[in-house]
């Protein structure tokens, strides 16, 4: 039987989703070891100190979005296309001023985050904190190179080390460095030490694996050849504030809590941000798979493709985030309580957190239609928006509701952001996320999150009883009915290729 140029096209962008999104899945399931990472330091600095950490480290990260300028968004779309077409010179043009646009940015914004960590400090009624931010600042550089050397070994469709530098190695290093600082000093500012030392050698070996994936001669003369490329600091400008503005979206809600809760509440809401920040997993691993494919479906006009492909990986990204949903659910108070006494008080904050992320899974992956249609226009008005909500959803319910009223202010603006993205894929590319086996699998995951928040509670009172006998309940439901129901064609010759493989190993 003859096949089609079309459908050639959908088994390659099918290999590639499978096998890109598994090699990013596998950084994201390493990546758990960030929360592990923040269960040690609330455990051996206490939930006091746990606290201010949070808040400086979400200052920090604020900056380092700052810092990147929208150039790891801009390496993703530039590489890949200068690579399709053999454009070397303006391949390394993208690497050169990617490079040193984030260092130089970092570098100025790390010196006036410095200057300013006492106004800062001032402002938050939080004298404690000054230097600590002073010695995080110079992180700032750091974080942004990481983030930007990464995805230009993404663009190149090498996803390994993705796996090995952000998923296992700086987790495990900041766990490391934190352990080590708290046998001399269990003190706020050995803490931030310890992030600054850990953050400082996985840039160092960021750049050292981005060196071997580009290695066309010495890459120190890569990084000083050629006039900046302007083409791509135009498209990445808008979308470097995007993404700080996206970080104001993110952080908001902790921040403006620490006007008005202690730092033990600050602490208890820091944790359970971050643990349902784990619902995204899935989407991010196909972050980078997603968008070299949609922005060759817009090059080419080809929207049947585009849908397709929109479709098919949402669909994926779905399959993969509802049992975690079911999982942190059924067991958010045993979680919660991996960070030390206390924390379980957060449980109800953390479910409307896990609603947010649950919207920001399902319409992730509309934004990169619009990104690699080159409308960082859009998604600067997008973030600006959504930042401006919750900032103000924040302010009035904050006061009045506490972690209640933060977690609300977080998920509201995560559903009005992405929810504004898909009016404006639909209306712009007439194109939308959801195949019929899409709705199917929300249905499925829905009924396996109402299914353990009722059951767990029910389970052996044995932690590991509960957690293993949860677990197996959870997975057959989940798995009996999306093997009824949720496999598409795609699935299914995955599952035939794999059986037959099988047979032929015997």
């Amino acid at each position: 039987m003859r096949v089609t140029s079309s459908e050639q096209s959908r088994r390659a962008d099918v290999r590639h989703a499978a096998k890109g999104g598994g090699t990013n899945l596998l950084a994201v399931i390493a990546g758990l070891a960030l929360p592990a990472y923040h269960a040690v330091v609330a455990r051996f600095f206490g939930k006091a100190l746990y606290g201010a950490y949070s808040v400086a480290v979400g200052l920090l990260e604020i900056v380092a979005r700052f810092a990147m300028l929208g150039m790891d968004k801009g390496v993703l779309r530039h590489i890949a296309a200068h690579r399709a077409v053999g454009e070397d010179d303006l391949l390394r043009r993208t690497l050169s001023t990617a490079f040193w646009a984030t260092a130089a940015t970092g570098a100025a914004l790390a010196a006036l985050m410095a200057l300013l960590a006492a106004p800062l400090a001032a402002l938050q009624e939080n004298p404690s904190i000054v230097r600590p931010l002073r010695l995080l600042a110079p992180s700032a550089p750091f974080t942004a190179l990481i983030a930007v050397l990464i995805s230009a070994t993404m663009a190149a469709k090498v996803m390994r080390f993705n796996l090995y530098v952000r998923g296992l190695g700086q987790p495990l290093l900041l766990m490391a460095a934190a352990i080590i600082a708290s046998h001399f000093s269990r003190s706020l500012l050995a803490l931030c030490a310890s992030h600054l030392i850990a953050t400082a050698i996985t840039a160092v070996w960021a750049f050292v694996v981005t060196a071997r994936v580009f290695d066309q001669g010495s890459f120190w003369q890569q990084l000083r050849q050629g006039p900046p490329h302007w083409e791509m600091v135009r498209f990445s400008m808008p979308m470097g504030l995007s993404e700080a503005l996206n970080g104001v979206l993110q952080r908001a809600d902790l921040i403006i809590l620490s006007f008005y809760a202690d730092e033990s509440v600050v602490g208890v809401y820091a944790a359970a941000e971050l643990l349902s920040r784990s619902v995204s997993n899935a989407r991010y691993a196909f972050d980078p798979v997603a968008s070299p494919v949609l922005s060759e479906a817009l090059a080419q006009g080809d929207r049947a493709r585009l849908s397709y492909n929109l479709k098919l990986m949402t669909r994926w990204v779905l399959l993969l985030t509802f049992p975690v949903v079911a999982f942190i659910v059924g067991f958010r108070v045993e979680l919660l309580s991996l960070f030390g006494k206390g924390f379980s008080s957060g449980a109800a904050a953390f479910l409307i957190l896990v609603l947010g992320h649950v919207f920001n899974c399902s319409l992730g992956l509309v934004g990169w239609v619009l990104g690699m249609a080159g409308r960082s226009d859009l998604i600067l008005l997008n973030n600006a928006l959504s930042a401006a909500l919750n900032i103000a959803v924040c302010l009035f319910t904050v006061p009045r509701f506490g972690l209640i009223g933060a977690a609300l202010a977080s998920a509201v603006s995560v559903a009005f952001y992405q929810l504004l993205q898909l009016l404006l894929v639909v209306r712009l590319q007439r194109v939308q996320p959801f195949s019929s086996l899409g709705l199917r699998l929300v249905a499925i995951g829905s009924a396996t999150i109402c299914l353990m928040y009722f059951v767990a509670p029910r389970l052996p009172e044995n932690l590991v009883m509960r957690l293993v006998v949860g677990t197996v309940i959870m997975l057959t439901a989940y798995g009996a009915a999306v093997l009824l129901f949720g496999l598409g064609r795609e699935e299914r010759q995955a599952i035939d290729k794999w059986r037959n493989r099988r047979n032929q190993d015997r």
